[in-house]
């Protein structure tokens, strides 16, 4: 029997590791690890979304869900979650306890959640905003969001805006009608006495639902 030339047979060896190497790339590419694979890259997406919005961005959807605010029903974490489209969070057992957080330029990071603690709480107001660690005051530019941003839209639905007087470096708007409460907390713009203002925090709530 002829012996094979040892370079031919190396070929073939090497073609048949390959052949076997390329069975086992398709069983892994189309086998539960891909699936497992896909889920956690679906999982690892939501925080992104809090990331992916400018100031602007997310004070318009703040705003949008503000205006789609008819009782206190309308405060749950899933109705909150859902208008603004932000992940808060929320767990089964406790939709109405919720935080959801993102990042903003330059250092700032934001923040939109239940003010009630525990289960047993009623859902009494939803709390959004914006700051940088350890600086109370910074320069908001980078995050700047004029009043005028909620003040026409909600006096145009129907809210009446009244001022409070300005307490530690923080003005205050109040608007109300019949059935939801909104303050608008305003710092300065690159001073705590800038009289060019912008949105710091802005805080809700809403009566029960009559009838």
């Amino acid at each position: 029997m002829p012996k094979l030339d040892s370079h031919l047979l190396a070929k073939r060896l090497v073609s048949m590791v390959c052949v076997l190497a390329a069975f086992a790339c398709a069983a892994t590419t189309t086998g539960p690890a891909s699936v497992q694979e896909k889920a956690a890259m679906t999982e690892s997406a939501s925080p992104a979304i809090n990331d992916s919005l400018s100031a602007q961005q997310l004070n318009d959807r703040i705003l949008a869900w503000i205006l789609s605010v008819n009782d206190a029903r309308d405060l749950s974490g899933p109705n909150v979650e859902k208008r603004t489209g932000l992940d808060l969070g929320i767990k089964p057992e406790t939709p109405n306890i919720f935080r959801g957080v993102g990042a903003l330029p330059e250092g700032w990071r934001y923040s939109l959640s239940s003010v009630n603690n525990t289960p047993e709480q009623r859902l009494r107001a939803v709390l959004f905003k914006m700051g940088r660690a350890g600086d109370r005051y910074a320069d908001m530019t980078p995050v700047c969001v004029g009043l005028e941003h909620y003040q026409s839209p909600l006096i145009a639905t129907g809210f009446r805006m009244t001022e409070m007087p300005p307490r530690a470096g923080t003005e205050y708007r109040i608007f109300r009608n019949k059935m939801i409460y909104v303050r608008v907390e305003l710092h300065g713009k690159t001073t705590p006495i800038d009289p060019n203002l912008c949105v710091y925090r802005v805080f809700v709530t809403a009566a029960a639902p009559q009838g």
